[in-house]
């Protein structure tokens, strides 16, 4: 059940515009290697429009909602859902939890929910873990942080857990979540030593993000490069001779700073591009789209030609993302928005990463036979 192999990524997506985009666009071949751990945000509990009061919706239309917009981006493949980022008011309705009601409703859309928990969560919110699970028979995921990892009792929390669950290891899959990547993170082989029960577990995930909070330290009007060192930190230890008795699979925060922020009031933004390459991300760095006699939103048009020059351009046959790249490179007239440009490079950030992993293995094969 749901025994993924090591070519298997699991990206963490904000459930937005962007990344639902993303996700329903990527190729078949490629989205058979993807489970994406999806974070239900505030937002998605607001209606918002142009020049109106925001307002709070009803939890039944929030349901309704969430779970037919998963159902239509990702059918009936599995998925990790976590709302920790949300505020436990908003996930109750008189006695009733969100997640108990979702997982109702998702059973009915014949969606694969596996459900995220963490140490710490109440007893409400695990008592809806357990009908989650019981409803659709995928297990869940455990997420731990770097804080939970360094606990001396992490072992006898987990038991607990787990006991509450009514579940163990073997149906449950082991996410280590670092957020922003550090070089004092430890190794595969330490990990191992460090989580209890390192052979049980259903699935063994390590999770990491570098890209930065935003892009106002790059110079506009130019290209730079920025290392994925999540990328670079998993790929040297998983292609070594290392002494860790199991690999993790790979995840990240795709093109996304790791640590949610809920921005409020007006956005300002630039017309900037996120491409990501072998080792590192390609940024078109544009001025702000609203600048007083500025470039405004010609600027994506523009870099994108830029960018379909470069030798990182995949062509506009490798993903969805490529090809809305290569098409809006010519089209003044509708040059996009921040979030179709955002959603178009999530959507090339996973599709690489896909393929990237799938190379990366098969050359690591290859070496040893």
């Amino acid at each position: 059940m749901n025994n993924f192999g090591t070519t298997h990524y699991v990206p963490i997506l904000r459930w937005k515009q962007a990344e639902r985009t993303a996700l329903s666009r990527l190729y078949e071949n490629d989205s058979n290697n993807v489970t994406p751990l999806i974070e239900v945000v505030p937002d998605n509990f607001v209606r918002k429009a142009p020049k109106a009061p925001t307002v709070t919706l009803k939890m039944d239309d929030v349901i309704n909602k969430i779970g037919w917009q998963i159902s239509k981006c990702w059918g009936e493949r599995p998925f990790y859902i976590d709302f920790s980022l949300v505020s436990a008011d908003s996930l109750y309705q008189g006695r009733s939890h969100f997640l108990t009601l979702f997982s109702q409703y998702a059973s009915t859309l014949r969606l694969s929910l596996i459900p995220v928990i963490a140490i710490g969560k109440d007893g409400k919110y695990l008592s809806a873990v357990l009908d989650a699970i019981r409803v659709h028979n995928q297990g869940a995921c455990l997420r731990l942080t770097e804080e939970d990892i360094k606990r001396s009792t992490l072992a006898k929390e987990i038991d607990t857990l787990l006991s509450i669950l009514q579940t163990s290891p073997e149906y449950v899959d082991l996410m280590v979540d670092f957020k922003n990547t550090q070089q004092n993170i430890p190794k595969f082989d330490g990990l191992c030593k460090i989580l209890p029960n390192i052979d049980k577990w259903r699935n063994y995930v390590v999770a990491g993000g570098a890209f930065p909070e935003d892009l106002s330290g790059l110079k506009k009007n130019d290209i730079h490069r920025l290392p994925r060192e999540e990328w670079t930190w998993w790929k040297e230890q998983a292609t070594i001779k290392h002494t860790s008795r199991r690999l993790p699979l790979y995840s990240d925060y795709t093109i996304q700073y790791p640590r949610y922020r809920d921005r409020k009031g007006p956005m300002n933004y630039s017309a900037s591009i996120r491409y990501t390459s072998e080792n590192d991300w390609v940024i078109m760095r544009g001025e702000s789209v609203f600048a007083e006699n500025g470039p405004g939103t010609g600027q994506w048009p523009a870099n994108a030609a830029l960018l379909c020059q470069q030798q990182d351009y995949c062509g506009d046959n490798f993903s969805y993302g490529d090809s809305y790249i290569k098409e809006k490179s010519a089209a003044y007239d509708k040059p996009g928005s921040a979030t179709t440009w955002l959603g178009a490079g999530i959507n090339h950030h996973m599709t690489f990463v896909v393929r990237q992993l799938a190379t990366l293995f098969a050359v690591s094969a290859a070496a040893l036979s």
